[in-house]
Order: structure tokens, then sequence, then C-alpha cells
């Protein structure tokens, strides 16, 4: 019963932890959690590339695919399912940047091999990139955002293990296969869109079953295929798509072009959260880099923009937002006043100190 499992979570927590979410500098955060990689083996440059990634997703809202994975990464590297030290190589085929991950953390081999991209798209007009055997990438708009940031247009997506299912499926059938996309906008925050092909990431299950909460109607099935608000049978069972058969559709355009195009096939998870239950290694990624200087022009390009989004801000009226534009509002007030941190990961970073020897020490308020 929902009453019981809630009872159970507040006295597990530390007294101090049935408060509200307490802020923490984002510089703090990316201090702390690039000593608890650099712990794990990971050299200076990555553990520090890594932690700016984690900590600007929680900046920017995306709590989720922020700090409540730390946990995870450590036991992944505890397990040997990360390679602390991966040797990432870069290879151009036909036109094509191929880059082998070697079992590397995603949010370094993510952001090096979309800077490497962007690199190449100041000469050519289009960079095409498959990575294989990668990590998971966390909340993959925060790549095509550093390419909306160098004035390029990128589209980003990655092959999971498999998560999703129908209504009534037994198994897990197909991976929540993320897809985004962000381009620059002329005087503006930069366009970014990111979406799961399931109703919501499984990241939000991952923490409504830490605090012990129940999910919506409508996000997931159990192990026998029936719907579920239940979070830790919703882990069990599996994610559903958004419009159901099209959400399986883009799933499996996804899989096609980040998995079997880059031959890497991600293994099926068990289990509810631990070492093998999220975040899956050995994945598959697809990504381009469009240098819109190069198609068209800058200046056509940023006329042309500038003239849909205007005439679409001008139809939806005073409420109308472009994606991206809440996350670049809340990454400006939370360098300003704090990252929050919900007191059970408060509570889970105190954890992750002691187990690598690096105590949460950073400041809250």
């Amino acid at each position: 019963m929902p009453w019981v499992r809630e009872a159970r979570r507040l006295s597990a927590l530390p007294d101090d932890a049935t408060a509200g979410p307490r802020r923490i500098p984002r510089a703090a955060l990316a201090s702390w959690l690039a000593r608890v990689f650099a712990a794990c083996g990971m050299p200076d440059g990555d553990s520090r590339l890594a932690a700016e990634v984690m900590a600007r997703c929680n900046a920017r809202g995306y709590e989720t695919h922020g700090v409540t994975r730390v946990m995870t990464y450590v036991q992944k590297f505890e397990a040997g399912e990360i390679n602390p030290t991966p040797g990432i190589a870069f290879e151009r085929r036909d036109n094509v940047l191929i880059v082998d991950g070697n079992d590397g953390l995603g949010q370094v081999v993510g952001p090096r091999a979309m800077d490497r991209a962007i690199d190449l798209a100041r000469e050519t007009a289009f960079v095409p990139c498959f990575i294989r055997d990668g990590g998971h990438l966390g909340a993959v708009g925060i790549f095509p955002l550093r390419a909306a940031e160098a004035g390029m247009v990128s589209v980003l997506m990655q092959a999971t293990s498999p998560v999703m299912s129908l209504p009534g499926s037994k198994e897990r059938a197909i991976g929540n296969n993320p897809i985004s996309f962000a381009a620059p906008l002329p005087g503006r925050d930069p366009l970014v869109f990111d979406m799961a092909t399931c109703v919501t990431s499984r990241g939000r299950v991952l923490m409504a079953h830490r605090a012990g909460r129940d999910i919506p109607e409508g996000w997931a099935i159990g192990p026998d295929g029936e719907p579920t608000t239940d979070a830790e049978r919703a882990l069990l069972g599996a994610m559903l798509p958004v419009g159901g058969p099209k959400g399986i559709g883009l799933a499996m355009m996804v899989e096609c072009l980040a998995a079997s195009l880059s031959g890497t096939f991600a293994p099926v998870m068990h289990g509810v959260a631990g070492a093998t239950g999220s975040a899956a290694m050995h994945v598959g990624a697809f990504f381009f880099v469009v240098n819109p200087e190069r198609v068209v022009g800058r200046e056509i390009f940023e006329r042309h923009v500038e003239g849909w989004v205007s005439r679409y801000l001008t139809a939806t009226g005073a409420d109308g937002r472009l994606p991206g534009q809440r996350a670049a509002d809340t990454e400006r007030e939370r360098m300003a006043n704090g990252i929050p941190i919900p007191p059970e990961v408060v509570a889970e970073l105190r954890e992750v100190g002691e187990k690598v020897g690096e105590p949460f020490d950073a400041p809250l308020s």
C-alpha cells in the first residue's frame, strides 16, 4: 500500500532528510562530482567533463538524469561495467565519423564525440556520426545543445536496453530510445527538444521508487502486462510508448539508426534499480551536425528561423513557449540561487561519498 511504502521510506532516511529540497551551488556540485569520478579511476580531464555535464543537467531541470544517477555509475565502476580510462577512437570513413567509446562513461564519450563533429562541421556542411560501445548518455538533449551554442543544428538519438512494451506484453520489447534536437536562434536561447519514445523517462519512475511514491496512470505496465501505478512493479515491468504504436515506430527508427547501423546491441536489463537496473552500458547512438553557414548561409538561415519562430509565438499568444526556453530560464535561476536537491537524493549523495572516500561536503542552504 502507498502509505506503508511512504512510512518505510521516511523511517529509513536521516533526521534532516524529511525537509524540503536543499540548494547547492553548481560549481560546488560539479567539484564534488569530479572528485567522485576521480576516485573511481577517471583521469582529471574526463572526471571534470563528466561532472560538468551532470551538474548542467540538474541546473537545467533534468533531475532524472543528473546527480540521481551518480550512485548507479559508481556501482557500475565497481562492477567493471564502465571503463574509467577509455581509449576513445575516432575514424572518418566515407565522410562518416565513427566513434568507439570503449565502454567509457556516456558523459565523457558523448561530449567528446559531439565536439569532434562540431570541429569537422566548421569545414563541411554535414557531419553524420555513429557512436558504438558507449555508455548511457543521460539527458540526450545536452549534447545537441553544445552544437547549437556553437552555431550548429544537431539531431541525436540513442538506443537503450529494452524497457518498453505495449499493454499486455509480458516482456520488455524495445528501448525507450530517446531523440533530441537543437538549433541556434538569433537573439534567443537555443531551441532544444528532448523526448523519450515512452510516455515519460524511466528515470522519473526510478525517482518515484526511491522516494516511495506511486506513478501516474498510463506510464507503465507491471510484469504481468497490466497497467500499474506502483513504481516498483513498473520497474519490474515495462514503460508504455508515447502515442501507442507511433512511439513504437519511433523507437524502431532509433533502434535501426543508433544500434543496427553502429553495430552495438544493448543488453537486456533485469531487476529494479541496482548496478544493472538502469543506465545500460555498451549501447549505440547516432547523431548529425549541420553547419547552416555552409548549407544556405548564416543570414538566410537566421532570417527564416526568426520568421517561423515569431509566427509561432504570435499564434500561441502570451503563454507560448519554445522547447528549451524553460530549461534555459531554470539554468539562469539556479546559477544564481543554487541547484535544489531533494532530501532523499542528498542522503544518497552522502552514501556515495562514504562509498568512494569523498565525503559529500558541498555547502547546502
